[in-house]
């Protein structure tokens, strides 16, 4: 492998830091999934309203990812990782000394904006990369979810365990804060800057090597931010990655907003140690395909492919998820496949989006693209948990099932050319 292609010690850094900048996000993220939910039932909430937490959490990301990703850009991605993690962690003890629904949703929207750095850490990790092996260093932000989407739950399991039933909260959330104010240390002393306008030696060097005389000319250019869209959606291919993403987002979140309460209701695990176990166990398959089948199959067979066999497993999943209760068994199996699904789809999206942007217009793209699946996010758990309310119970996720479908389409028949492209650079990077 080439100096360029060759994952050296700089380079390592930038993905280690990165990594775990999302883990720990994510770890702290996770301890509150399942709980949210039901505390805002004791606040007096409705399902409808209940689910709706999640909303205000999305509307601060989308208010937040293509800001930042375009600020990032301007300014560097340093800066904007180091101060959302400060933000972050203010968020979580805000969330713990909630009382009130209103103060709940107040905490969630301030913590959906710190978590608008994820398009900045996926810009991080396409500054360092070449286009052929973006899509397996984009999985390390999946293995990343999937780690912390385990973890945070086991450990919010038994943070609840160790403190009185009326701290749960208060407990969960000093502890989300401690591992935020861990994860700031190391970030500021840890990653480097990575943007090709700010980067200093070593790393310099190296991304010259990886981006070639042309693209580095390019990034010189200014254009507003109107310019820089229309440049964007300029590009067919990348019109339809964006909407993808968007369905792709809407599909999910119909089972990750209503699992809890699904949980509850259909499968009659009342018990919050279970409900835990059971985000946990999705998080465990998230990390086992994401570092064990998704990167070397998005190496072997490509982004487009990889796209459409993850979009088919989650619609089979949420088909069968109403159908198989109360079956604990069952329910575990597709939830398997639900995770598999989702592991193999998203970094197959996120490779494509940055694959499809010029370079100096990554975080842009990347930003962009978390606004439309934070706007899923944000009408999603509304959509569905009202669905949930009407249809008494979780035949709501058909509705996932037809969109999931519905995105295996256009991506089955909307991206052939891609496909062809990117097979053919990708032979000839190879050789």
């Amino acid at each position: 492998m080439s100096k360029a292609g060759a994952i050296t010690g700089p380079r390592k850094q930038v993905l280690g830091s990165v990594f775990l900048t999302v883990f720990l996000d994510l770890v702290g993220f996770g301890m509150f999934i399942p709980v949210i939910p039901l505390v805002a039932r004791t606040f007096g909430a409705t399902d409808a309203e209940a689910v709706s937490v999640a909303s205000l959490y999305s509307i601060g990301t989308l208010m937040a990812v293509a800001l930042l990703g375009r600020l990032s850009d301007k300014i560097g991605r340093r800066k904007i990782i180091v101060a959302t993690v400060a933000i972050s962690t203010v968020a979580q003890i805000c969330t713990g000394l909630a009382q009130s629904y209103v103060v709940l949703l107040a905490a969630r929207f301030l913590a959906g904006w710190a978590s608008g750095n994820i398009a900045v850490a996926q810009a991080c990790i396409s500054d360092v990369t070449s286009p052929q092996e973006r899509g397996r260093s984009m999985a390390l932000i999946g293995i990343a979810f999937g780690l912390g989407f385990s973890l945070g739950p086991a450990l919010g399991a038994l943070v609840s365990l160790l403190v009185p039933a009326s701290s749960a909260l208060m407990g969960i959330a000093v502890a989300a804060a401690t591992l935020n104010l861990f994860n700031l240390l190391v970030v500021a002393r840890r990653l480097p800057e990575t943007h090709p306008k700010f980067v200093q030696s070593p790393l310099a060097e190296i991304l010259r090597d990886l981006k070639g005389p042309s693209e580095a000319a390019a990034e010189t250019g200014k254009r507003s931010w109107w310019q820089d869209f229309q440049k964007l959606l300029s590009d067919k291919a990348f019109r339809v990655v964006l909407l993808l993403g968007f369905l792709q987002v809407f599909g999910f979140i119909g089972v990750e907003a209503i699992l809890s309460l699904m949980l509850q209701d259909a499968f009659h695990i009342t018990e919050p140690r279970w409900q835990y176990m059971a985000f946990m166990f999705i998080g465990i398959v998230l990390v086992l395909v994401n570092g064990g089948v998704s990167r070397p199959l998005l190496g072997k067979i490509g982004e487009v492919r990889t796209l459409n066999m993850g979009q088919l497993l989650l619609s089979l999943s949420m088909i069968g998820l109403p159908l198989v209760a109360p079956s604990h068994t069952m329910l575990y199996v597709l939830l398997a496949i639900l995770a598999t699904g989702s592991a193999l789809s998203n970094p197959s999206i996120a490779s494509l989006t940055s694959r499809l942007a010029p370079s100096s217009m990554q975080g842009f793209a990347l930003g962009t693209a978390q606004t439309l699946g934070s706007l899923a996010r944000i009408v999603g758990p509304a959509v569905f948990g009202g669905l949930y309310q009407a249809l008494h119970g979780p035949r709501s996720l058909y509705i996932s099932a037809v969109l999931m479908l519905l995105g295996w389409l256009v991506a089955f028949f909307g991206l052939r050319k891609t496909q062809a492209t990117f097979s053919a650079e990708n032979q000839a990077a190879s050789h």
